[in-house]
């Protein structure tokens, strides 16, 4: 079963609001859509921190710089279509060094 994936306008200004560098910005979007729609519960995990919910995160090494690692977290909700997901918060983390 495909899941829809929305991502309100508060979450896409937050997003765009930590100036992500536009290969982190398309993995962002892609991500989301491909791993999210297609088998949620296979990327979800239920967490307390950064959200107390349940959470989809992944990192990137960044191609520029092999020594940064990008960390993005969504609070993510099942609809009340259940065939729906729906993204609440983003957080971002970028460490840099080995």
């Amino acid at each position: 079963m495909s899941f829809a994936v929305r991502i309100p306008s508060p979450v896409r200004r937050k997003i765009a609001g930590w100036g992500l560098p536009d290969f982190l910005l398309v993995e962002v979007y892609l991500r989301l859509d491909e791993d999210l729609s297609h088998d949620p519960a296979l990327h979800l995990v239920r967490r307390r921190t950064p959200f107390d919910g349940m959470v989809y995160q992944f990192s990137i090494i960044d191609p520029s710089n092999r020594l940064t690692e990008h960390f993005c977290f969504f609070h993510v909700v099942y609809s009340q279509d259940e065939a729906s997901l729906t993204v609440i918060n983003f957080g971002y983390l970028r460490q840099t060094g080995v």
